[in-house]
C-alpha cells in the first residue's frame, strides 16, 4: 500500500476510530480549537515541523543586549511567545549550551543568562573594580 490516496485512506480511518473514542470534553476542545492533535512518531519525538522565528536572531540578540535587567530579559522572551523548539534554535545560534532536557523556562532562564547575566555581571564587576 503506496498509493498516497490509500495510505490517507488508511490514516483516515485510524484517525476516525481514535477521535471517536475520546471523551466529550476532549472532543469539544478539538472542535473550538483549545486542542489539536499532534503526529509523534514511535520514537517518542513530535514530528511537527517548527515554526521561524518572529524574528530574526540578530534582532532578538540586539534587543536583548540593550535590555538592563534579567527580569525584562525573561519578560521580553515570553512576549515573543516562542516554543520551546524556537528557544532551543535560537540558544543554538546564541551560543548557548542546554541539556538535553530542558523546559522552555531553563532555556529561557540560560539564554538570559548568556547573553543579558554575563553583560551585567561584568558590567557591575567594572564598577566595583573602578572605586
Amino acid at each position: 500500500m503506496t498509493d498516497p490516496a490509500d495510505l490517507a485512506h488508511d490514516v483516515l480511518l485510524k484517525v476516525a476510530a481514535f477521535v471517536k473514542s475520546l471523551p466529550a470534553a476532549q472532543l469539544a476542545d478539538l472542535a473550538s480549537g483549545a486542542a489539536k492533535l499532534t503526529l509523534v512518531s514511535k520514537a517518542g519525538a513530535p514530528t511537527t515541523a517548527s515554526r521561524p522565528l518572529s524574528r530574526p536572531v540578530a534582532e532578538i540578540e540586539t534587543m536583548l543586549s540593550e535590555i538592563g535587567t534579567r527580569a525584562a530579559a525573561v519578560q521580553y522572551l515570553n512576549d515573543e511567545r516562542l516554543t520551546v523548539a524556537q528557544l532551543r534554535e535560537l540558544a543554538k545560534v546564541l551560543g548557548v549550551a542546554l541539556p538535553g532536557k530542558s523546559t522552555k523556562s531553563d532555556i529561557t532562564t540560560r539564554i538570559v543568562d548568556s547573553v543579558v547575566g554575563r553583560r551585567l555581571d561584568a558590567s557591575a564587576i567594572d564598577r566595583l573594580a573602578g572605586r
